[in-house]
C-alpha cells in the first residue's frame, strides 16, 4: 500500500514536471507573435502595478475598457507579482497563464482522486491534459480562458472538501477572469451539488443559485456588449437567409401568410444557428483533427487531442453511460453544457477558448476508456498486454511529437498573416532611427498604439495624462480616422500617406498591400517568419 502511494505520487510529480517543461520552455518566444490582446493585459498589468489603476485611469477595476471589449481584469491582476520580478515583457504576461496551466493536470487529479477515481484513471486524464494540443496552445498565451478554466477546478476541489468559503470565493473570482466562465462554472458546480459530487447544504446551495445568478447578470451587463456583436440573436447571416426563404415563398409556389410565419421566423432561425454551432463545436473533426478558430490560435492539421486518443474518447463515454454512476452523470452533464454558450456566438467556430471548459470532461473519458481496455486486455489476452501497450506508448510518443512540432514550427509560419508578429522588430526599428519627427502608422493591424506603449514601456502615469486615448467605435462611426499619441499619429487608412509631405524625417507605417506613391521611397520592411512582408516603413524622398 505504502509502495503504491510512493510510485502514484512519483507519477503525478512526473506528470506536473511535464506540464511545466512543455508549458514554460521558451515562453517568451513560442508562439512568436504577441498578440494585442496579451499586449493590453500585461501593459494594464503594469498600470496597475505602479499606478493602481488601468490604462485609462480607472481605479482597481474589475472590467479592462480597454480596446472598448470590456476584459475581465483578474489576469491582468495576476500578472503583478511577473512584472513585479521580470519587469514588463512578453514571459511576465504569459506566465500566469502558463502557471495556471501548468497546475491543471495535478488540480484534476486531486479532484478525481477526492472523488474516489482510481489511481490510473486519475493519472490519466491529468496525462492526458498534460499533453493535449488544445492545452499547451492555450497555456503559453496571455488569455483568460486557461487561468479561469484552472480555478474553476481549483473551486471544485476545495468545495468537494467541504471548504466552501474558499470554493466559492474561487468561483467568484472565475466570474470575473473570462466571460464564458460567467455561465459554465457556477452552473456546473450546482451540477455537482445535485448530483452530490459534493457534498452541500441548504446554505452552500443557496449561494451557489445565486452565483449561478450573479453569472448571468454579469453576462448580460457587463458581457452584454460583446455578446451582441456575436450572437445567434444578433446574426446578419441568419437574418439574410430568413429574408431569403420568406422571398422564396412568395414565388411561384402559392403559400399562405400563416404558413410562411410559422416556418420562418425568429425562433426557428434561432434553433437551427444553435444547433449547427453545437454541433460544430462538438465534432470529432474539430477535437481530434483540427479546423479550430480563431486561425491565429490553429494548430494546422493538429486536433485538440491526439488523434490516437479517439477512439478511447467514444468507448469512454459509452462506458460511462452503461456503469452510470453520480461522477459519470456530472461529467457527461458538464461535457454537454460546456459548449452552450461557445455555441450561443457565430463568431469564428468552432471556437478555441469559448470552448475549453469542455477539455476536462474529455480528458477523463479518453483516460477512462484507455484504463478500461487495458483491463480487458488483461483478463482477457494477457500475454499480449506488454506488446500492445509498448505499441500504444510508441504510437502515442509519435502523434505527440508531430502535435508538438507542427506548433513549434508550422503555427508560426502558416498563414501568419492572421498573427500579430512584427511589431517588436517595428518598434526596435523606429527607436533605432534618429532624427524622426513623426511617424504615421497604419491602425489596420488592430490598435498598434499599445504595442508602443508596451515595448517603450512608457509610463502609465505619463499615458494617463495624455489628453488623447484610442479612438473608441462610436468615434469611428462619427468619421474620425486618426489620433495621435506622442510623436505617433495612429490612422484607419491601411495606406496612410500624406502626399503633400516632402519631410524625410517623417515616416510612414503602411500595409504590406500599399503601392509606394510617387515621391516616397521605401527604407524598411518587417517580415512575417514565413519571409513576407508585414508592414513597409516608407519615407517623403529627400530628392
Amino acid at each position: 500500500m505504502k509502495k503504491r502511494f510512493q510510485k502514484t505520487n512519483l507519477a503525478i510529480l512526473l506528470i506536473t514536471l511535464l506540464s511545466f517543461a512543455f508549458r514554460f520552455y521558451n515562453l517568451s518566444n513560442l508562439p512568436s507573435a504577441f498578440s494585442v490582446d496579451e499586449a493590453a493585459l500585461g501593459y494594464n498589468g503594469w498600470s496597475l502595478l505602479t499606478t493602481s489603476k488601468d490604462e485609462w485611469g480607472e481605479t482597481l477595476p474589475l472590467l479592462l475598457r480597454s480596446f472598448d471589449d470590456n476584459k475581465p481584469a483578474v489576469y491582468s491582476y495576476l500578472t503583478i507579482p511577473f512584472i513585479a520580478i521580470f519587469g514588463l515583457n512578453e514571459f511576465s504576461t504569459r506566465a500566469p497563464a502558463a502557471l495556471f496551466g501548468s497546475l491543471l493536470p495535478l488540480i484534476i487529479f486531486l479532484l478525481l482522486k477526492r472523488l474516489k477515481q482510481n489511481d490510473f484513471t486519475s493519472l490519466l486524464t491529468a496525462f492526458i491534459i498534460a499533453t493535449s494540443p488544445w492545452h499547451i496552445e492555450i497555456s503559453r498565451t496571455a488569455v483568460e480562458a486557461g487561468v479561469a478554466l484552472s480555478i474553476g477546478v481549483l473551486a471544485l476541489l476545495f468545495l468537494s472538501k467541504s471548504q466552501f468559503f474558499t470554493g466559492l470565493i474561487l468561483i467568484l473570482t472565475s466570474l470575473f477572469t473570462y466571460h464564458t466562465a460567467r455561465l459554465i462554472v457556477p452552473t456546473i458546480t450546482l451540477f455537482g451539488a445535485l448530483f452530490k459530487i459534493i457534498k452541500t447544504n441548504w446554505k452552500v446551495n443557496f449561494l451557489l443559485i445565486i452565483t449561478v445568478l450573479l453569472g448571468i447578470v454579469l453576462s448580460l451587463t457587463h458581457s452584454s456588449w460583446r455578446f451582441d456583436q456575436i450572437s445567434i440573436f444578433s446574426d446578419k447571416e441568419s437574418q439574410l437567409l430568413r429574408e431569403e426563404a420568406i422571398r422564396e415563398d412568395g414565388g411561384e409556389i402559392s403559400v399562405q401568410i400563416i404558413e410562411t410565419r410559422s416556418a420562418h421566423n425568429k425562433i426557428f432561425s434561432w434553433i437551427y444557428t444553435f444547433s449547427k454551432n453545437y454541433i460544430t463545436n462538438t465534432s470529432l473533426t474539430y477535437l481530434f483533427l483540427g479546423g479550430a478558430q480563431p486561425p491565429r490560435v490553429t494548430i494546422p492539421e493538429t486536433g485538440q487531442f491526439l488523434l490516437i486518443t479517439l477512439p478511447f474518447y467514444i468507448l469512454g463515454i459509452a462506458l460511462s453511460i452503461k456503469k452510470w454512476k453520480k461522477i459519470d452523470k456530472w461529467l457527461l452533464t458538464w461535457l454537454i453544457f460546456a459548449p452552450i454558450p461557445a455555441s450561443l456566438t457565430t463568431a469564428n467556430l468552432p471556437h478555441t477558448y469559448r470552448t475549453l471548459f469542455m477539455l476536462p470532461p474529455i480528458a477523463f473519458f479518453i483516460a477512462y476508456g484507455i484504463s478500461m481496455t487495458i483491463q480487458f486486455i488483461k483478463h482477457k489476452y494477457y500475454p499480449l498486454l506488454t506488446f500492445l501497450i509498448i505499441i500504444f506508448t510508441a504510437a502515442f510518443s509519435l502523434n505527440f511529437f508531430r502535435s508538438w512540432h507542427q506548433y513549434r514550427v508550422h503555427q508560426q509560419v502558416h498563414q501568419p498573416w492572421y498573427r500579430q508578429y512584427g511589431y517588436k522588430d517595428l518598434i526596435n526599428y523606429l527607436n533605432s532611427r534618429a532624427n524622426v519627427e513623426k511617424i504615421t502608422i497604419t491602425n489596420r493591424g488592430r490598435e498598434p498604439y499599445i504595442f508602443i506603449l508596451f515595448y517603450n514601456k512608457i509610463s502609465p502615469k505619463q499615458y494617463h495624462q495624455w489628453p488623447q486615448k484610442r479612438l473608441s467605435h462610436q468615434d469611428i462611426e462619427l468619421g474620425k480616422s486618426e489620433w495621435q499619441l506622442f510623436n505617433y499619429t495612429f490612422s484607419e487608412e491601411p495606406c496612410p500617406y500624406n502626399l503633400a509631405d516632402s519631410n524625410p524625417n517623417n515616416l510612414y507605417v503602411v500595409m504590406s498591400s500599399c503601392e509606394l506613391p510617387k515621391n516616397y521611397e521605401r527604407i524598411n520592411q518587417i517580415n512575417f517568419l514565413d519571409s513576407n512582408p508585414a508592414f513597409y516603413i516608407d519615407q517623403p524622398s529627400s530628392h
